[in-house]
């Protein structure tokens, strides 16, 4: 099936991906631990199951595999998508498995709740391959699921996957060291302190990505509009399987068009060695804290190490302003002139720009009686990049004086019923665009000093605050007692 954008959102917030792989590499022809690019155990949380020369927690039965990994999402934030994927090889020259690829697998959520997952039929792929002399046709798959419902539940925390089905088959003449199983877990979130954000998530695969055969895959992004001016923020997010840290060639790249592209690369993720079998974290570096978290091949030096967590890659690298300034069309490509691979998940995150709200407050009179009435003018000018919206101004009328109804004028227009202190809704603001609003309260009561300040919510519930203004009521104040005649 085609790569298709699975979800999209314009909000403050960001995205994260997490997850793990279900094997460790293998020794040539055997299911031994070793360094050959291919799983010779599956991993899993079952501590009394041990494959010999592998370290606990391994197992060579599909039903028992599982591996665990940690969702970070910042507090106050608000899931708003969540997708599992899953996949492995199916199909070797010895061995298919593709009567079991349909089945479901088992979710365990932060709090420690089990789901059963059936993989949705309209992300399901399985592709094949032929290479080898003589030529021997491979066969991969992924499969994935919406879990938002159980991701808003359950929240941050240590997440797991179980029942993943791939191959062990040992004999590199019949996987070509293609065994793999894995899963991620993609999340959207929104947060009001994050920037403004396009953030987009495609899943599938478009076949194999194998030079000569099927080399190049790529993906348009549209539907955004990168800022007027400034950096243009962008983050790349990426799930694929069965890439090798000891096989060279394989890239990423992204750009406007697919005639101005840019090799991506990231702490662990060199420009040619991309897909390396590593489980990264949001910054693009080594995401420690799954199972098996310290056994970790090194695409740096195209090296493997003795059972290393192999065959499933996730990271989230920078893509800063490989766009440009008032930029609506992206391109980003899979690529390889050596090492095959097979992406299953892409989010796509890119800076909006913010609205930055200037406000600025100011009283009539410094001095005043009892029964004076007190003017406030307040100035909302919008010094970011993109219009402010669902803007809302309040006041919390400062205890000593009452609001005069009907008293709010806004640009100059008298503005009846409504009132500060419950909030004002007001138009989008655009950028370098000031509104001005007035209005009157009335000094019922000595409060010596009547101290007032405003705020502004906008655009994902940001909060701007106007400094503060200050009228003194009493003629002489002596410690809390005031004189105000």
């Amino acid at each position: 099936m085609p790569i298709i954008n699975r979800f999209s959102i314009l909000a403050c917030g960001a995205m994260t991906f997490t997850g793990n792989t279900l094997g460790l590499s293998q020794l040539l022809n055997q299911n031994r631990a070793g360094v050959q690019g291919s799983i010779g155990a599956f991993t899993t949380l079952n501590n009394a199951l041990q494959v010999p020369t592998f370290p606990v927690g391994t197992t060579l039965n599909i039903n028992q595999n599982s591996s665990a990994a940690n969702l970070v999402i910042p507090n106050n934030s608000n899931v708003l998508y969540a997708e599992l994927i899953w996949g492995g090889n199916y199909l070797s020259r010895d061995q298919n498995i593709i009567a079991l690829i349909n089945n479901p697998v088992t979710f365990v959520d932060s709090n420690n709740n089990s789901f059963s997952i059936n993989p949705d039929p309209l992300t399901q792929n399985q592709e094949t391959f032929t290479s080898g002399n003589p030529p021997v046709t491979r066969g991969f798959y992924n499969r994935s699921a919406n879990v938002t419902a159980i991701v808003q539940n359950s929240g941050a925390g240590t997440y797991s996957v179980a029942g993943v089905p791939g191959l062990l088959d040992p004999l590199q003449a019949s996987t070509a060291d293609t065994n793999h199983a894995g899963w991620t877990l993609a999340v959207i979130y929104e947060n009001s302190q994050l920037p403004n954000r396009s953030m987009y998530l495609y899943i599938g695969t478009n076949g194999v990505v194998n030079s000569p055969a099927n080399p190049i895959i790529d993906v348009p992004i549209v539907g955004f509009m990168t800022p007027p001016s400034g950096p243009v923020n962008t983050r790349i997010l990426i799930s694929a399987q069965e890439g090798d840290a000891n096989i060279t060639g394989d890239q990423a790249l992204f750009g406007p068009t697919a005639l101005s592209l840019t090799n991506l690369s990231g702490p662990r993720n060199p420009s040619n060695n991309f897909f390396g079998s590593q489980i990264n974290n949001d910054s693009g570096n080594l995401d420690t804290t799954g199972t098996f978290g310290n056994r970790n091949q090194n695409p740096i030096i195209a090296t493997n190490i003795s059972a290393g967590r192999q065959g499933w890659d996730i990271t989230n690298v920078d893509a800063t302003n490989y766009l440009g300034n008032n930029e609506m069309i992206a391109t980003f490509r899979y690529t390889s002139t050596g090492d095959a691979y097979m992406p299953n998940a892409l989010g796509v995150q890119i800076d909006q720009g913010d609205a930055v709200l200037d406000v600025q407050k100011r009283v009539n009179t410094t001095m005043a009686d009892i029964l004076d009435k007190l003017t406030y003018t307040i100035t909302i000018t919008n010094e970011g990049v993109v219009p402010a919206n669902n803007v809302v101004f309040t006041d919390l009328i400062p205890e000593g004086s009452v609001f005069i109804n009907d008293s709010v004028v806004i640009n100059g227009v008298s503005t009846p019923g409504v009132n500060p202190e419950t909030g004002i809704s007001l138009p989008d603001i655009n950028v370098d665009e000031t509104v001005t609003i007035v209005f009157e309260v009335q000094i019922l009561k000595c409060v010596c000093f009547l101290r007032n300040k405003s705020f502004i919510t906008f655009s994902c519930g940001k909060i701007t605050f106007s400094n503060q203004v200050l009228t003194v009521i009493c003629k002489s104040c002596s410690g809390s007692n005031c004189i105000c005649d």
